[in-house]
């Protein structure tokens, strides 16, 4: 799977946390949440000068938090794996050093998403967290201060062509499922469903479905990959050809039974009607798929 870097901004009630865990969870990656190295660092004594400014409200110096951050991501699962960050970066010197550091130890620059949301609806979210004893116009100023913070943060990163804005007001899956697909550009004309809630939502709408169930590390794999790109590009007007990650989907081949990988299963009316295993010449997907396109 591709190493994934994304930094997740949006205004409070936006729902950012909840979509770091939701992807973090999907991909196996870290999740990296600003807030949570601050308190920790606090708790164990190491960044006792924080908890004023945390007491306040109010945004923790760039060298303390770019510290702790920098202390973080030197550890091994981010380097290897990837991550998600939230609640950081907080201003434009914050973004620069994250840019120039990754930079520095060979990685790219992270892609940026911004939830963003109608401020009516926002309101609507914290007013019902928060409860009927904080006033609307509190919640309010609370949103403005944010927009006004962060609106520096945001042009940067479109200066730097890093950013992508989500509609923040779609449901908490449709937001997921748009994340994702951020990271889908280089997986060829098949991409990757990502779990099983997905395919088990695939398979309740799709009348046909082919699915490559392969992993990084299968040599055959490799072969296969090509030949099911080219299938969902002939096909992809009419029937969804797509991957899953046997790494991060281990459960799948034990539920339907497979025997092997490379495996292409083909779904009909959400039932697996057949499972070609191993390296077969295209025209075998190809006739295959046909049949039952019949």
């Amino acid at each position: 799977m591709e190493f994934k870097q994304l930094i997740l901004l949006g205004p409070p009630g936006s729902g950012v946390k909840a979509q770091a865990q939701a992807l973090a969870q999907r991909w196996h990656i870290p999740h990296v949440s600003m807030g949570q190295l601050i308190r920790g660092a606090i708790a164990k004594g190491s960044a006792l000068e924080a908890q004023p400014y945390v007491d306040a409200g109010e945004l923790v110096p760039d060298d303390l938090v770019i510290k702790l951050l920098r202390k973080r991501f030197e550890q091994p699962d981010v380097m290897l794996q990837g991550w998600i960050l939230d609640g950081f970066p907080r201003t434009v010197a914050q973004a620069q050093w994250l840019n120039e550091w990754l930079s520095k130890v060979g990685q790219p620059m992270a892609q940026v998403a911004y939830l963003k949301a109608m401020t009516g609806l926002l309101i609507n979210r914290l007013s019902t967290e928060a409860g009927p004893d904080v006033p609307i116009s509190t919640i309010r100023r609370r949103l403005t201060r944010h927009q006004k913070e962060t609106l520096p943060l945001l042009n940067y990163y479109k200066q730097q062509e890093q950013l992508t804005t989500i509609n923040a007001s779609l449901s908490n899956l449709e937001i997921t499922q748009t994340l994702s697909e951020l990271f889908e550009e280089e997986t060829g004309a098949a991409r990757y469903i990502q779990d099983e809630s997905e395919l088990d939502s695939l398979l309740a709408k799709e009348s046909l479905l082919v699915v490559d169930c392969m992993a990084s590390w299968c040599g055959s794999c490799k072969l296969v990959t090509p030949l099911i790109d080219q299938l969902a590009d002939a096909y992809k007007d009419r029937v969804n050809v797509m991957k899953i990650d046997f790494d991060a989907n281990k459960h799948v081949p034990k539920r339907f039974g497979l025997k092997g990988m490379p495996a292409v299963m083909f779904f009909k009316g959400g039932e697996l009607v057949e499972t070609l295993t191993g390296v077969m010449p295209y025209q075998t997907y190809n006739t295959t798929l046909t049949r039952f396109l019949e």
